[in-house]
C-alpha cells in the first residue's frame, strides 16, 4: 500500500482505536501531537507502532520511534518504509 491518503486513513483508525481521548477522525491532522493532543501514553503509542507494524509488515527500530511526535511523523515514516 503505497497510497498516501490510505496510509493516513489506517493511521488515523489505529490511532482512534488507541486513544481514550474523544477524538473523531477530523481531529486528527499531521500536526496533531500524539502525547499533548491526544494524550497517548508510552506504552499506547509503542502498542500502536505494532500494530501500524503488523498491518504494514514493515519493522520500527526504537530509534525511529524515539523522533515519533505528530501524526505526520508516523505517517511520514510508514511513506517511506513502504517506498523502500
Amino acid at each position: 500500500m503505497n497510497n498516501p491518503k490510505a496510509i493516513r486513513d489506517r493511521v488515523i483508525q489505529h490511532i482512534l482505536e488507541a486513544s481514550d481521548e474523544d477524538v473523531t477522525p477530523d481531529d486528527v491532522k499531521p500536526e496533531t501531537s500524539l502525547r499533548d493532543d491526544l494524550d497517548l501514553s508510552s506504552m499506547q503509542a509503542i502498542t500502536l507502532m505494532m500494530d501500524l507494524e503488523d498491518e504494514f509488515d514493515i519493522t520500527v527500530e526504537d530509534e525511529e520511534l524515539e523522533g515519533l511526535r505528530t501524526v505526520g511523523d508516523v505517517t511520514a515514516l510508514l511513506d517511506t518504509k513502504l517506498s523502500d
